[in-house]
């Protein structure tokens, strides 16, 4: 019996071969800046949400270190028991000096965050809306709640506004959706949505993942739009993009995140975060929120980025952000670009289905790269134009 379980999956493995979808594991070796070394071989990374190099800052980096002489290296218990410091209580004071909200509680990662977060805010009787090309951490969450779900068409507010008034609701109508797709780099119409909201009554709940540090001066999307507080929105971010720790983090009315810390089972039942991690944290958002020449330099190299894409007509989409996707026709046509820009030490993996329908490479830009580096990514635009034409 056991030997016929195996060949399934051996099955299943060779299909993935066969359809080149079949993905490994890369690890790095050693890394300075957004230098990398894998197999041996010096690459610079252009695969990296680390969108202002904060993970490397010498100033994060001692955080991190005193904390591990403070309080040792693990947490060793959950938050309810023993697991938080009053690092973690200073890092979620600042989250709301941050993020300008009532209060907040730092999760374990994104994805806990929102399989535990959205289960927790519906009800069997709420109704959530949910945009089309959301990050699968919400697909997840929203599955795993007892709401009923509504997908609307990505980012069109037509079809959400139209799906929210034929659909009755006898509970709680909760909208949500990325901030920045971090596929696609867009950003969501906030305002368009807030005041869908706002009119229906409804809860937003956004996450603000690839946000966070990027728009707004690095206070995020919200920021960004410039929209006011309102204690119906639920902001969610992560610590571990531009902000360059681990975890994640919720931010809004005080009701919802006292709610949250009484029934988000992926902060009951998971060990909290060390300290180590909160104080690079707590460290990279100090930063973020004092020196914004660091922003500057990211978008500075964006732009770089951006008019290069523009002058060599390569496929893109409607990027706003850091993440600047190349498409391709088909799964071998990004896995040849990707090869050519392995070969000229640009690290840039090809993201194929079912992850997007439409593969590509994703290149995202860092002020953790040099000016030098910005020029080795155009020089393999160049190449790559020349040896294979993207659609």
């Amino acid at each position: 019996m056991s030997k016929k379980i195996f060949e399934i999956f051996e099955k299943k493995l060779e299909k993935l071969k066969q359809e080149n979808i079949y993905r490994s594991i890369n690890d790095m070796e050693s890394r300075n800046m957004m230098e990398i070394t894998i197999d041996g071989k010096n690459y610079i990374n252009f695969s990296s949400n680390d969108y202002l190099g904060l993970s490397q800052h010498p100033v994060v980096k001692e955080a991190a270190k005193t904390a591990v002489e403070l309080f040792g290296a693990g947490a060793s218990a959950s938050r309810l028991l023993s697991g938080g410091t009053i690092l973690h209580k200073k890092l979620e004071e600042l989250l709301c000096e941050f993020k300008g909200t009532e209060s907040s509680i730092v999760l374990n990662s994104g994805y806990t965050a929102n399989t535990s977060l959205i289960p927790a805010l519906a009800d069997e009787e709420d109704i959530i809306f949910s945009d089309e090309l959301n990050h699968a951490s919400i697909i997840d969450g929203v599955r795993l709640s007892k709401a009923k779900k509504i997908i609307y068409k990505h980012a069109d507010m037509n079809d959400l506004c139209k799906k929210i008034k034929e659909t009755s609701c006898n509970g709680k109508k909760i909208i949500i959706t990325d901030t920045v797709f971090s596929m696609d780099g867009d950003i969501a119409p906030l305002q368009e949505l807030y005041e869908i909201c706002k009119s229906e009554e409804a809860i937003l709940y956004i996450d603000d993942a690839h946000g966070t540090g990027v728009l707004g001066q690095g206070h995020g999307a919200w920021k960004h739009f410039n929209l006011p507080q309102d204690k119906l929105v639920i902001q969610m971010g992560t610590l571990s993009k531009a902000i360059g720790s681990f975890g994640a983090f919720v931010c809004g009315a005080n009701i919802f995140i006292q709610w949250f810390i009484n029934s988000a089972r992926g902060l009951i039942f998971s060990t909290a975060l060390p300290a180590s991690v909160i104080a690079s944290a707590y460290a990279s958002v100090k930063i973020i929120m004092e020196d914004k020449t660091i922003i500057k330099k990211l978008w500075q190299n964006i732009e770089k980025v951006m008019e290069a894409i523009k002058n060599l007509e390569l496929k893109t989409t409607n990027t706003q952000t850091p993440i600047i996707p190349i498409l391709f026709n088909n799964v071998e046509e990004a896995t040849k670009a990707s090869k050519i820009f392995n070969d000229l030490g640009i690290y840039a993996p090809a993201i194929r289905p079912p992850t997007v329908k439409m593969p590509r490479i994703r290149i995202t830009i860092s002020a953790g790269h040099t000016d030098r580096d910005i020029e080795m990514l155009v020089e393999a635009f160049n190449l790559l134009c020349q040896q294979l034409r993207p659609v």
